[in-house]
């Protein structure tokens, strides 16, 4: 069979990564499509950084140039275009979260009956276009892979066949089973900075609902200060988002003020790695809230754009604003180091369970019905034993 996954950029490779190997282990047709975030040779190239070595790369749109939200929709309709020619003979594609360009990659799929299975679905983002975005594609997917019970939960509530929805954990995790925390001597060889404690992973995305470059400032102004005082700190690029130019060029003059600030686009294969050496990781990642708690590392989530979103116990959420972000810097620092956290978005094995799903279904989709709550479908007239 012929699986078509796509793969925006880095940001969502790292958590796509488990599941594309283990989809090259069970020796289907694999087919990567990449979006705003990579050509193709950058894309082979993560691939294959990635441990994904057995896939054919196809570019099938431009990447995003601009950076406002009308540049956003004259590449998603590239996107779209692209997507349509690739998914000629694929018997299912599947995607990943939220991002912005979902629609127009997902649409083309529905037209030409082509399954879709989607992971991370029912998750909440209330501070970012993201919420709305992953709800749309969940209601346009055929078999939903989510990370939590929550999540099924919702998706169930949204008219989704209960039967269709498998909580499967997220895969992001599997990456940090087991993993070995980099030295401070290895960390300093890779990027080329002096490690002091505490290290500090920090990555901030726009806030797609709101405009970010103060609230940016004001949070590396927190957390440089406290590089300055005592400790590196590790900045990440923002994702190809509408926005992220403002947010990269407040990065890259935090790293011109601060000498123990290092800016790198991606850590690629080494993030698990980098993140288990860490002390605390802060700004309004996923990946603060997703897979922190499994290297058992805190995390402090700044501002709106993961408001809703399940959590452990190890995340401590602040509002945007420099005594805010400092004050949720001491407390983590302050604390004790987490010891066997326990991840409400799974174990570590997700991988293997999404894709015995994925390689399961066949084209074409069939029609989708709404499944009703019990309670709602007696409310509106159901019969009793409906089983809808």
């Amino acid at each position: 069979m012929t699986v078509a996954v796509f793969v925006s950029g880095r940001a969502d490779l790292g958590p796509l990564g488990p599941v594309l190997a283990r989809l090259a282990e069970e020796s289907p047709e694999l087919r990567v499509l990449t979006g705003v975030g990579f050509d193709e040779v950058s894309a082979r190239s993560a691939l294959v950084d990635a441990g994904v070595d057995r896939a054919t790369v196809l570019a099938v749109g431009p990447r995003l140039e601009g950076d406002t939200p009308s540049d956003a929709a004259r590449t998603g309709a590239a996107l779209s275009t692209g997507v349509a020619a690739a998914l000629v003979d694929a018997e299912v594609l599947v995607v990943l979260g939220d991002r912005w360009e979902l629609p127009w990659v997902v649409m083309p799929a529905v037209l030409a009956q082509v399954p879709v299975v989607h992971l991370h679905g029912g998750e909440v983002t209330e501070g970012a276009i993201d919420e709305r975005v992953r709800h749309a594609v969940s209601k346009l997917s055929d078999l939903h892979c989510v990370a939590s019970a929550d999540a099924r939960d919702r998706l169930v509530q949204m008219g989704e066949d209960p039967t269709a929805v498998h909580v499967t954990g997220a895969p992001g995790l599997d990456r940090l089973v087991g993993v070995t925390p980099l030295t401070d001597g290895e960390i300093e060889a890779a990027l080329e900075v002096k490690v002091r404690r505490p290290l500090a992973l920090f990555t901030y995305h726009p806030v797609t609902t709101v405009t970010v470059e103060e609230m940016v400032r004001g949070a590396l102004d927190a957390l440089a200060g406290t590089a300055e005082a005592a400790g590196t700190v590790i900045l990440t690029h923002p994702g190809p988002d509408p926005g992220g130019h403002a947010v990269r060029d407040a990065l890259l003059a935090a790293v011109e003020t601060f000498p123990n600030v290092v800016a790198v686009p991606a850590l690629g294969s080494r993030y698990p790695r980098v993140l288990a050496a860490c002390d605390v990781v802060v700004g309004n990642s996923s990946s603060g809230i997703i897979e922190a708690a499994s290297a058992d590392v805190p995390a402090v989530d700044v501002g709106a754009r993961q408001a809703g979103r399940l959590r452990a116990a190890t995340v401590v959420h602040v509002e945007d604003g420099r005594e805010n972000v400092s004050a949720g810097i001491r407390k983590v620092l302050e604390g004790p180091r987490p010891h066997h956290t326990v991840n409400p978005y799974g174990d570590g094995h997700a991988a293997a369970r999404i894709a015995e799903l994925i390689v399961q279904v066949r084209r074409p989709a069939g029609p989708k019905r709404f499944h009703d709550l019990d309670a709602r479908t007696s409310r509106l007239g159901g019969t009793e034993g409906d089983d809808r």
